[in-house]
């Protein structure tokens, strides 16, 4: 924001100003120990918090930089005295590129962003030139092995002086004995049974690679299963924001199909055979334009669908598909009711209206989608109580 006052303040007082990537940047050269990068199109503020939060209470006292708030720390970043940095690194328009890490964690590689990648092909070129500037001798790279996009890029990699770190599903690190219910997830790695208050296949991964790049760090895994089991996750990933009226209200920020799609998953891992609102608010035209179809697929997990208006976040051409669209492309492609509601109070109104006791409703997005949730929530603390 070129008026920000802070920003006109600072010029006035010819103060530097710095991205803060670049800040990050610095503060990551500067550090004398590991320099750790948790990047991939998915997962990437699940992993980074996970992996501070296990390195913490195994004595590492890390600095970490997370891309949203962190539960048990009620904020966004921790300073530690250790010798590990931690950083969840954006491919977004390049902002991971002045970091320069030791040893990277890679969760998935897909076309995302559109307002800034052609195709997938200019994703994976973005991340290859992120991870050939990766710092030391002998950097490391922990891949998912099931990853298609990840695969691209390894393929890229012949000539890279690198050592990887396979894990997942097709590699020697890969949970096994993985069982998902409401209480959350329960797994075994490397002779180690684990439990999280997680929910969804995905965060199986998402554990995955934190602990790999733990025990990649000489940290004994069998001191990481309390841990694991006390992590509370980060702000708006299946966050239950409300259980009240009978009904359960929760916020993620999934806005790509394949995230939508697996918070879905995950919530009707949570909710069980209630009736599950999917509550969305598009964000940007270009996305909602490009993955149109794959939005039409993702909401097979719910039992009504509700679209809000597109959230146009730096679009300048805003003739993507209209949310009437949408909600009709989701009800013939996945036989799931949906319905486009206007804006995010008269989309909040509309759900509030319609939701009964034994519901859940998860809001979906980044734009002003948390609002939602936070007006269904309001709207049903103020019905008369029946019991």
């Amino acid at each position: 924001v070129p008026d920000l006052p802070e920003l006109a303040a600072a010029r006035d007082r010819n103060i530097p100003i710095v991205a803060w990537q670049d800040l990050i940047g610095e503060l990551m050269g500067e550090a004398s120990g590991q320099r750790i990068a948790v990047a991939g199109t998915h997962g990437k503020s699940t992993v980074t918090a996970l992996l501070g939060h296990l390195l913490t209470h195994a004595g590492a006292d890390p600095t970490v930089f997370v891309g949203a708030l962190v539960s048990d720390w009620q904020a966004s970043v921790r300073s530690g005295r250790g010798e590990v940095f931690v950083v969840e690194a954006d491919e977004y328009a390049g902002n991971f590129l002045p970091y320069h890490p030791s040893l990277t964690v890679l969760t998935t590689i897909e076309m995302d962003h559109p307002d800034v990648f052609a195709d997938e092909t200019a994703v994976v070129d973005m991340f290859e030139r992120f991870v050939r500037g990766m710092s030391g001798d002998e950097p490391r790279l922990a891949i998912p092995t099931a990853d298609p996009g990840t695969a691209r890029l390894v393929a890229r990699l012949a000539d890279w002086h690198g050592r990887m770190l396979p894990y997942g599903p097709g590699s020697d690190v890969d949970a096994q004995d993985v069982a998902l219910g409401p209480d959350g997830m329960r797994f075994a790695l490397a002779g180690h049974q684990f439990n999280a208050p997680l929910y969804g296949a995905h965060n199986v991964l998402n554990a995955t690679a934190a602990l790999v790049t733990a025990r990649e760090l000489g940290i004994d895994l069998g001191g990481l299963v309390e841990p694991m089991a006390t992590f509370r996750g980060v702000a708006r990933r299946l966050e239950l924001i409300a259980d009240t009226a009978g009904v359960l209200v929760f916020d993620d920020y999934a806005h790509h199909p394949t995230e939508v799609r697996a918070a879905l998953s995950g919530a009707r891992q949570r909710v069980g055979r209630r009736r599950l609102w999917a509550v969305i608010e598009p964000h940007t035209h270009a996305r909602t334009r490009t993955m149109f179809d794959e939005y039409a697929l993702a909401f097979d997990q719910a039992d009504e669908v509700v679209v809000a208006d597109v959230f146009a976040a730096r679009d300048s051409d805003t003739s993507s598909p209209s949310p009437e669209d949408l909600a009709d492309a989701i009800e013939r492609t996945s036989a799931v009711p949906a319905l486009a509601t206007g804006s995010v109070e008269e989309t909040a109104a509309y759900v509030a209206d319609h939701l009964v006791a034994g519901d859940a409703v998860v809001t979906l997005g980044i734009g002003g989608s948390y609002r939602i949730a936070r007006s269904i929530a309001d709207a049903l603390a103020l019905r008369p109580r029946t019991d």
